[in-house]
């Protein structure tokens, strides 16, 4: 069975354009009078050869693959929801379910991952049933990631991720996109920050989910901004841009992890209730999990509110 399945990858990489098959860079670099829809292909074919790099990893089960294809997958997304007006019609639509789909597939085993390493680093925390039931959880996890890069499915959304690109010279442009990408860049990004910075005053009121919402918010005003910042290199524009961006991260690592808190105290809890015919052990390391999650949150919350107070005080290219 493993024989085809190998052919069957060749044979949908060779259909990828040469840009995607190279190897990837995280970097983006636009040219200064780029066009929209120019800067949208070269964000693209970058992405999509990041995905691509990241597949052999996932398949041998690597955590750094694993998040890095994540990484990849969420950006291609973002990129998607910002040039809505570029790409929209069904096509676009059924190949963000198809991310989302691939993003979720990938989304237990980097969980599971990060949770191992936690207890890894923490002494007396989670009984022996307890781990070897999360072990057995990650080892499951990361087999259904390996899978996923194997299947037709996968190599199917490589190549219609291909033709969507090279469609996009040929597609319907709604009425007030501007031609030239820094005006949409700067458009897009003022935007995104305004409404950003308009959440942050009740940071420390909202809930688990509520203050998740606002961490997806941050991180896709951050992937944006490094979408367009070549357009303003060497600018004075592009040095308040990069403090902004500098700012933006240090949010967006303290709602980290106040986030890595909030998913590990629901794993540990579902892997608990998995071993919990074997010995009452389970349960207490699952509440032993939290404790040590929550015990971190006061300080984490002082890091976000200080880091929001920092990023409202920082306007966007200094307007």
């Amino acid at each position: 069975m493993s024989a085809p399945r190998v052919a069957g990858r060749k044979t949908a990489a060779k259909r990828l354009p040469p840009a995607m098959l190279k190897p990837a860079s995280d970097s983006i670099v636009l040219i200064s009078d780029s066009t929209t829809t120019a800067a949208f292909k070269t964000i693209a074919t970058t992405l999509i050869a990041r995905i691509v790099s990241q597949q052999a990893a996932v398949q041998q089960r690597d955590p750094v693959g694993v998040h890095q294809m994540r990484i990849a997958l969420r950006r291609t997304r973002v990129l998607i929801t910002i040039f809505a007006a570029l790409v929209y019609g069904p096509e676009t639509e059924r190949l963000k379910s198809e991310l989302k789909w691939l993003t979720g597939r990938l989304g237990p085993a980097r969980d599971l991952h990060l949770m191992d390493l936690k207890l890894k680093e923490t002494d007396g925390v989670g009984s022996t049933a307890f781990r070897k039931r999360l072990a057995a959880d990650r080892a499951s996890a990361f087999a259904t990631a390996s899978r996923t890069v194997t299947d037709k499915r996968f190599d199917k959304l490589l190549a219609d991720l291909s033709r969507w690109i090279e469609a996009a010279d040929r597609a319907q442009t709604a009425q007030g996109v501007p031609e030239k990408a820094k005006t949409f860049a700067k458009r897009t990004l003022k935007r995104r920050a305004k409404r950003l910075t308009g959440k942050l005053d009740r940071l420390e009121e909202l809930d688990d989910e509520q203050r998740h919402r606002v961490r997806i918010a941050a991180k896709k005003l951050y992937y944006t901004a490094g979408f367009f910042e070549s357009l303003f290199a060497g600018r004075k524009s592009g040095k308040r841009l990069a403090k902004f961006s500098k700012r933006l991260k240090k949010l967006l690592d303290a709602l980290g992890l106040l986030n890595d808190a909030a998913v590990q105290r629901e794993l540990a809890t579902n892997v608990a209730s998995k071993s919990q015919h074997a010995t009452k052990g389970p349960a207490k390391a699952a509440e032993d999990v939290a404790a040590a999650g929550d015990a971190a949150r006061d300080e984490q919350m002082r890091a976000a509110l200080k880091a929001a107070r920092r990023l409202a005080d920082t306007p966007l290219f200094g307007e």
